[in-house]
């Protein structure tokens, strides 16, 4: 492979990196275990496995290293998961770590238009739905709170 193919086989996975950062600022936002350093890392190495395979092997094979990242990506995952007694927390920090694996795959197989919309609608996942599920909580809250109407 030349060194001008190794240069371009690059954009997918700085595109990767960059998708990845986007989502990996909202964890990092809200000061949870994998911020965007990790989540960076995650859409670069999908999106450098992926490149590669696109490049060097045929569609068979490129399917079998993409599907062993998607495995490996639930070992990154369940290691972020915590539970305290009856409690699990940080199911959303692996769950934004496996969709940034996905999104890495997607750009390293070069489905731009397809890695930015995952992108987007992750990013609406976690900070609008977020917005939209504290207030439903608040209203909650404050009606439970609230003496009985007679």
């Amino acid at each position: 492979m030349s060194t001008q193919a190794q240069l371009e086989a690059l954009i997918p996975v700085a595109i990767g990196m960059i998708l990845a950062g986007v989502i990996g600022l909202d964890r990092e936002w809200r000061h949870r275990p994998a911020g965007i350093r990790t989540h960076m890392l995650v859409g670069m190495g999908a999106a450098l496995v992926m490149s590669m395979a696109t490049e060097l092997y045929d569609a068979n094979s490129a399917a079998r290293l993409a599907a062993n990242v998607i495995t490996g990506i639930g070992f990154l995952g369940a290691g972020v998961i915590i539970r305290r007694g009856d409690e699990v927390h940080e199911l959303t920090t692996a769950a934004s770590l496996w969709l940034v694996a996905m999104i890495g795959l997607v750009a390293g197989a070069g489905l731009y238009v397809l890695a930015i919309g995952a992108t987007v609608l992750g990013w609406i996942v976690l900070t609008g739905l977020r917005r939209l599920t504290k207030r439903q909580s608040a209203h909650a809250n404050n009606h439970h709170d609230a003496p009985p109407t007679p």
